[in-house]
């Protein structure tokens, strides 16, 4: 397998862990959980395409793949590969692999030439912090969201 292919798959992968296999996992342990790591994964997005769209940083012009239409700064990628990092933080089995995901998602998006490291250095903060923050409070959360349900 080249250099290359490796870092296209790292880079693929985000979908597969944050979006797949957590959310399985989640939905098997705990159902409040599951719903309020999918909420917090939706405000990151929305956060982070605001500020693309805000800012709109144009992207390298030495990308070794087809560079996405969106803008550079700041990186989804980093941004979703540093999520779980902060929505597990306080599991601490959790902290080193999920330490070492974010890390590798990060910089294949600088190795494949599609992001700054300034895109990188911004986005995986953004990331960790809103899955930190929604974890922190996910008691509040819980109670707001059955106090909705519950006006039904």
């Amino acid at each position: 397998m080249s250099s290359l292919t490796f870092w296209v798959l790292v880079t693929d992968s985000i979908v597969y862990l944050v979006a797949l296999i957590i959310p399985l996992y989640l939905w098997s342990k705990n159902k409040r959980e599951f719903l309020l790591y999918f909420f917090a994964l939706s405000i990151d997005l929305i956060l982070v395409y605001i500020l693309k769209i805000t800012i709109n940083v144009p992207r390298p012009q030495n990308s070794l793949i087809p560079l996405p239409h969106s803008p550079s700064f700041p990186s989804t990628h980093a941004s979703l590969g540093f999520f779980p990092l902060g929505f597990f933080f306080y599991k601490k089995k959790w902290r080193v692999p999920l330490l070492i995901y974010g890390s590798l998602i990060s910089y294949s998006r600088v190795y494949l030439g599609v992001h700054y490291w300034l895109d990188i250095v911004v986005g995986a903060p953004v990331g960790f912090f809103i899955g930190l923050y929604f974890y922190q409070y996910r008691g509040k959360f819980y109670k707001f969201f059955s106090r909705i349900s519950n006006k039904k």
